[in-house]
């Protein structure tokens, strides 16, 4: 079960969003129990950070991971200003920004770190690869 919760509007079905991830998972030998995305505000981000993780900056994602593997279960929480901001940054769509930091989330589900630059560097690998899995146009409305 994927449930998404957002005050904007992704610029792709749910139903789209919810194949890709299974598509994901099953190709790191996983299977979705239930994963949650809630795209919300800078400030309730930063209340999010503050609160779980003792960080008073702002982030683009924050995971929380209730996986029992093989089966996947957490929250990926997005904040929708950093979403904004890094489409312009990074000069991306906001369809690939999203589809990035979803793609950040399930491979912290997945067990992947970024805490070093080696890291970081093969989860933004594993992101592209995601994303290149989204782009495939295997669904009829993506």
């Amino acid at each position: 079960m994927i449930i998404i919760e957002s005050f904007i509007d992704f610029p792709f079905t749910s139903f789209s969003l919810k194949k890709w991830i299974t598509l994901c998972l099953k190709s790191k030998g996983f299977v979705l129990d239930k994963i949650s995305i809630n795209v919300i505000s800078k400030d309730a981000m930063l209340d999010i950070n503050k609160l779980y993780l003792n960080h008073d900056t702002h982030t683009d994602v924050i995971t929380f991971d209730y996986s029992c593997p093989p089966k996947i279960s957490g929250e990926i929480f997005i904040s929708q200003f950093m979403l904004q901001n890094n489409s312009k940054i990074f000069n991306q769509t906001i369809e690939n920004e999203i589809l990035r930091l979803i793609s950040h989330g399930l491979l912290h589900l997945l067990g992947y770190m970024d805490k070093t630059e080696l890291d970081k560097q093969n989860m933004t690998n594993l992101e592209d690869l995601f994303i290149s899995m989204f782009h495939v146009k295997q669904f009829s409305d993506v």
